[in-house]
């Protein structure tokens, strides 16, 4: 199997599990502002913008749908009866980590080309 099937399989497998773990009830209130659930926030989107970079090569265009992702998990956490909030600094960490994996991505594809 060629890499870079193999990314993409990861890629959408990762998009499905970010939305299987926001979706998944809490059985305890929103922390709010906690260093380590934005930290997880900004780890696994900026997994998902990694991935996703490494295959799709329009960041701008992967940045606004990841953004767009983010928010409408966010907006299904807000509606949803899951004991779970709608949170703009989710949605921030969400931007961040999209765009850091981007340009980590960016960079390590134009290494490995060059190189």
């Amino acid at each position: 199997m060629r890499l870079e099937v193999l990314i993409k399989w990861a890629a959408i497998a990762w998009t499905i599990i970010i939305f299987i773990g926001c979706a998944w009830p809490s059985d305890y209130p929103s922390p709010g502002l906690t260093v380590n659930d934005k930290l997880l926030h900004v780890s696994i989107f900026g997994l998902w913008g990694l991935l996703w970079v490494t295959i799709y090569r329009f960041p701008v265009r992967l940045f606004i749908i990841g953004v767009v992702y983010g928010f409408l998990i966010e907006i299904y956490q807000l509606v949803m009866p899951i004991n779970r909030d709608f949170e703009w600094l989710d949605l921030l960490a969400d931007a961040c980590g999209i765009l850091l994996g981007l340009v980590v991505g960016i960079l390590v594809v134009r290494r490995l080309m060059k190189g």
